[in-house]
């Protein structure tokens, strides 16, 4: 019997005991195991030959939110968990978190995306490792090449509790200086900048384009960067599986990879679970912009054939270009892919979130990005997701008017347009800014597609309108007849509140029921 067999028949015996998993405490500078009453709990086991699934719960009993880690980037580095083993070459380690010391010099900071868990829910996740465990490490490479096996697994994820967006609202406004770092002998290591330069890169919270160009829910994701040796008070989850046998190779060389082949393929056959409306439309902020017959309708929808051939070739490209073994998938939705020669059964797999492929054996590819084809592929959704992408855009100018002009008494309502473009505080703003985030994506290619409210002041009203639809145009400003239901099919515009809150707007009386001053 081969010893990964064996290992099988091993695993399989412990399962009981994998099942009675320990969530850990530690108290070291502000990192939990389940304090605030966030919980982890682990679910099942499930062990091939070549795989190692374990399934837990995450839930949110505390009385705020709890901001959980999703993924870390760095550079081209895509792995969403480091995978190595401890000091006592029987632990294997797993760590998916960003509040750590490297263990060499970061040649540019690394960054996490954090999803919000409201209070009293749950999420569950999947943690997929292929066999052999593959060392996995962010900053550093193993100091040499040896196999091990490890007889308990830790699983740490990182979270941060309460009000994240405020937090990094403060780092941002607080005045910084440089510090001085110094060495064990006393003398001067380097300098470490303020706290808020680490942010640079993603101020203003995920409105521009780059390295946030897959963060379109602005209130539900957020991506904060590493700061260096200060900690800004991320906590850790923590759960210990004891009982296990895990091969595990301590080397960096990336797996090959084999996406599904749609080579042959003439026909998707694709089931959403449970919905459309979760797959696409899953947060409650996006569900406001939908009139209850469209949250009926998208929530009745559940299967999808394709059969064009172009649309498969372009899914199938896609497809293609992951290259991630193993990683933690999100088992919120699901897209369930069959896929057909004619009448003849090809594959099939299953796509969680949009971001992690599980195939029929059980392997686990992680999306270096979201995959956009799924959309593509589902017309049903395409004018609607068009009037949440344009939403998106005039939630992340909000964002950034606020932190521009939030303090002052007016907004620079005649060039309020030039005035974003031209800031100096935004000398990091990607070339195709006012291309991107000023223009509806439903409407005819233009510089710009909305208007500001000449009546709105900073200081005004929360439910004031601040920005709205209207005609292509730059600069535009003035009040509601201004406005434009024409850039969407179903008819309607978007208007932006002065507190940040997006509306979809279908008829005059909706309009007219606005404040605009």
């Amino acid at each position: 019997m081969c010893k990964y067999a064996m290992m099988v028949i091993i695993l399989a015996t412990c399962a009981e005991s994998v099942m009675r998993a320990s969530a850990e405490r530690t108290n070291d500078g502000g990192v939990g195991g389940n304090g605030d009453d966030l919980r982890i709990t682990a679910v099942s086991t499930k062990v091939t030959d070549k795989v190692l699934e374990i399934r837990y719960q995450i839930k949110n009993e505390s009385p705020h939110d709890a901001w959980i880690c999703e993924d870390i980037s760095v550079l081209l580095n895509d792995y969403d968990f480091e995978a190595y083993m401890a000091e006592d070459r029987e632990t294997l380690l797993i760590r998916r978190r960003l509040d750590v010391d490297p263990c060499k010099p970061v040649a540019a900071p690394p960054h996490g995306r954090y999803l919000r868990l409201p209070e009293g829910q749950s999420r569950s996740e999947s943690l997929f490792l292929r066999l052999p465990v593959e060392a996995r490490f962010f900053w550093r490479s193993p100091a040499s090449e040896r196999s091990a096996c490890a007889k308990r697994l830790v699983l740490e994820i990182g979270y941060y509790s309460g009000d994240l967006p405020g937090m990094i609202r403060r780092i941002i406004e607080e005045p910084g200086s440089p510090q001085t770092i110094y060495g064990t002998d006393g003398i001067p290591q380097g300098v470490t900048p303020p706290l808020k330069d680490w942010f640079k890169s993603i101020l203003y919270f995920n409105w521009y384009n780059w390295p946030n160009q897959n963060v379109w829910h602005r209130d539900e994701e957020i991506q904060i960067p590493w700061t260096g040796s200060t900690r800004i008070g991320e906590r850790v989850l923590r759960i210990a599986l004891d009982g296990l046998e895990i091969p595990y190779e301590e080397k960096y060389d990336r797996p090959k990879t084999h996406p599904p082949d749609l080579s042959r393929c003439t026909r998707l056959e694709i089931l959403y679970q449970p919905s459309l409306l979760d797959c696409f439309f899953p947060y409650p902020n996006e569900r406001t912009l939908l009139s209850p017959e469209e949250l009926t309708y998208l929530q009745s929808l559940r299967t999808v054939i394709v059969d064009d051939q172009e649309q498969i070739k372009a899914f199938s490209r896609e497809l293609s270009k992951q290259k991630i073994i193993g990683g933690i998938i999100s088992e919120r939705s699901s897209a369930h892919v069959v896929c057909y020669d004619d009448s003849d059964h090809l594959t099939s797999f299953t796509i969680y979130d949009g971001r992690a492929i599980v195939t029929e054996d059980g392997q686990c590819i992680r999306c270096i990005e979201v995959m956009p084809s799924l959309k593509r592929l589902t017309a049903t959704i395409q004018p609607f997701a068009l009037r949440l992408e344009c939403a998106n855009n005039l939630m992340n100018l909000s964002s950034l008017l606020q932190f521009l002009y939030g303090d002052d008494k007016s907004y620079p309502v005649s060039q309020w347009c030039d005035a974003l473009v031209n800031d100096r505080r935004l000398d990091d703003l990607p070339d195709d800014y006012e291309m991107k985030y000023l223009m509806c994506p439903a409407a005819d290619q233009a510089k710009c597609h909305y208007a500001m409210n000449s009546k709105c002041r900073p200081g005004s009203a929360t439910d004031t309108v601040l920005l709205f639809e209207t005609k292509a145009g730059w600069n535009q400003h003035g009040g509601p007849e201004l406005f434009r239901f024409g850039n969407h099919d179903p008819k309607g515009g978007c208007v932006l509140l002065n507190d940040g809150t997006v509306k979809f707007i279908r008829t005059e009386e909706e309009l007219k029921q606005l404040r605009w001053k």
